[in-house]
């Protein structure tokens, strides 16, 4: 390709870019904090795991899945206060307004980590990956906390 149609090329390629919108980072405008689960010494135990999720964009997101490596599956659950006892429910994924906190509780929101494939001991910590609807996957260190 003669130089001056390569000089050109580039020229229009460069104009483009400047007019194309900027794209988000998988995570972007989402921050996980305070991440962590009570102790469960014995093996095969669901647990719950409590995590503050800040969601800083225009646009409501949700979070699908979790993946740990100390517990064979997960699943998302929310509280029902219907007649008699609140009961958890499973749900498909748990919703994040636009531009809010949501805490994720054992008494509200939250995703508990089915059977266990190891005892927890206060002061361990692991990796798990969050994934969301739009954002992607996140991965957060968790803490492992004496039981209240």
């Amino acid at each position: 390709m003669p130089a001056v149609r390569r000089a050109r090329l580039a020229s229009m390629f460069a104009s483009c870019l400047a007019f194309a919108p900027a794209l988000a980072a998988p995570g972007e405008g989402l921050s996980l904090s305070d991440a962590w689960v009570p102790a469960a010494p014995e093996v095969g135990r669901d647990i719950p795991l409590s995590l503050t999720i800040k969601n800083e964009t225009s646009a409501p997101e949700a979070l699908m899945r979790v993946r740990c490596p100390i517990a064979n599956f997960s699943e998302r659950h929310t509280v029902d206060r219907g007649e008699g006892a609140p009961a958890m429910r499973s749900i498909p994924n748990i919703p994040i307004a636009a531009g809010s906190t949501l805490v994720l509780l054992p008494t509200a929101y939250h995703v508990m980590l089915l059977q266990t494939r190891e005892p927890l001991e206060p002061g361990k910590r692991f990796t798990c990956t969050i994934v969301f609807q739009k954002a992607g996957s996140i991965e957060t260190e968790v803490e492992v906390r004496k039981s209240p």
